[in-house]
């Protein structure tokens, strides 16, 4: 059987998916009430919940990119965060779904969406006012392409908002990154876990997914002023809960497995999930950079690497 393109995948994955929502590491009650605490400070406090009240204004004019079945667009405008929403994505299901729901729901006025290629978009000079992205761009191999083509596209006092995986790469994970998590696995019984031993925390059947995460920061602060930085974790739950049968583990359990990710982000590990606000810096030199890093990826990421080895 030949695979599936990117686009073949997520229309599968819009109308039949492999691992459904409610399955997701996220959908937990505990998981998401802690998810929410590190997010808004409250574990009521939804995402969108923080941005309103962080910044209290509507948005005119909002572009949502990868927005799959449509729900972020359906609450922006719902929530009076942005007045109208442009929105893309490369699956043609995900866009028919977010349509029909979003003239269901008496929001299509509003939105309006279009396919796109995430690699190769061209989008309008100094036009909206928001960008947002919500688990989309760890699937774009064109970082730079895209990110600059973002930044050039707000408006001088627009705002970029990100809803990220920002954990390593695909390519980053080897016996030796998975060791610890290998360890843990065994420690639960094995009719609590799917697999014998920890699997590789790789998608085989979406070539795009992670392809290239662990880039996203270091290639945002190059045309981007970072103004919050929500660090939500996922570096133990999002990496144990697909190899878990998560139905069958107590609160207790799992609030051990949250107080375990605590420990670890406490002790200064990189938060594998996030929300980032950030504003577009002005001028050329961003644009060359990003022109330069999207030609020569491993040269520019070799000469970050000796420069903060060199900072210590």
């Amino acid at each position: 059987m030949l695979p599936l393109t990117p686009s073949q995948y997520w229309d599968r994955e819009a109308t039949a998916p492999v691992t459904p929502p409610d399955a997701s590491w996220m959908a937990h009650r505990l998981v998401r009430e802690y998810i929410n605490e590190r997010i808004s400070g409250r574990p009521g406090g939804w995402p969108l919940d923080w941005f309103q009240s962080r910044y209290p204004r509507t948005f005119e004019r909002c572009l949502s990119v990868g927005c799959g079945t449509g729900a972020l667009e359906r609450d922006l405008v719902r929530r009076g965060i942005a007045r109208t929403v442009e929105a893309f994505d490369a699956s043609p299901e995900s866009l028919r779904i977010a349509q029909e729901t979003a003239e269901a729901e008496g929001v299509a006025d509003r939105i309006r969406y279009s396919i796109g290629d995430f690699n190769n978009i061209r989008l309008p000079l100094q036009t909206y006012d928001l960008v947002c992205f919500h688990q989309s761009l760890h699937h774009v191999s064109e970082l730079e392409h895209l990110l600059d083509q973002v930044r050039r596209s707000l408006k001088d006092d627009g705002l970029l908002y990100l809803d990220e995986f920002v954990g390593p790469s695909r390519g980053d994970w080897n016996d030796y990154a998975i060791r610890w998590y290998r360890a843990m696995y065994q420690l639960f019984p094995r009719d609590r876990r799917f697999f014998e031993s920890f699997a590789m925390p790789v998608q085989e059947e979406d070539p795009s997914e992670a392809i290239r995460s662990g880039d996203i920061l270091t290639r945002l602060f190059i045309g981007f002023d970072v103004e919050e930085f929500r660090g939500y974790g996922g570096n133990l739950l999002a990496m144990l809960f697909p190899d878990l049968r998560v139905e069958t583990l107590d609160d207790e359990t799992v609030r051990t497995i949250i107080l375990a990710e605590r420990a670890m982000l406490g002790s200064g590990a990189r938060d594998f999930h996030a929300i980032i606000t950030a504003r577009p810096k002005r001028g050329v030199i961003p644009s060359i950079r990003y022109r330069l890093e999207g030609r020569y990826p491993r040269a520019a990421n070799r000469l970050r690497a000796i420069r903060d080895a060199i900072r210590g």
